[in-house]
């Protein structure tokens, strides 16, 4: 749509005899560093992802329903895995804690880079307890 505005302005322009401006010189090396600066906030963004990485799992043993989360979860009630946790690995490089409340409170443990937990029941106050999750790059 815009398109199409753009072209019956440029086209209404020339027909009452006006001058265009020279679009080409005046704005293409601002869009390429606005696409460059894009892509390059983009490529953070993905990087900041890969370092924050943890695949958690309804039951014990990394079974049933699971998912990746790759951001600190201050309330898991919202994303339907509040009380829910078992089992988790840590994809990431980042550590990241499991606390026992929502907003990072009441009991806690860690996986640091590369570790696995089969049973959150393993640790005091944390089987079937987890209410948020925060990563610590």
């Amino acid at each position: 749509m815009r398109h199409i505005v753009a072209a019956g302005a440029a086209a209404t322009a020339l027909s009452l005899g006006a001058a265009l401006p020279a679009f080409a010189g005046d704005t293409q090396p601002s869009a390429e560093r606005s696409r460059t600066a894009t892509a390059h906030d983009a490529s953070d963004l993905g990087a900041l992802a890969a370092k924050r990485k943890v695949r958690i799992y309804q039951d014990a043993n990394y079974t049933n329903r699971n998912t990746i989360f790759t951001e600190n979860m201050q309330n898991l009630k919202k994303d339907g895995w509040n009380d829910t946790i078992s089992s988790a690995q840590n994809l990431g490089t980042c550590r990241v804690t499991f606390y026992q409340h929502k907003n990072y409170v009441g009991a806690r443990f860690s996986l640091e880079k590369g570790e696995k937990e089969p049973h959150f029941g393993d640790h005091p106050h944390m089987s079937d307890a987890t209410s948020s999750i925060k990563f610590h790059c």
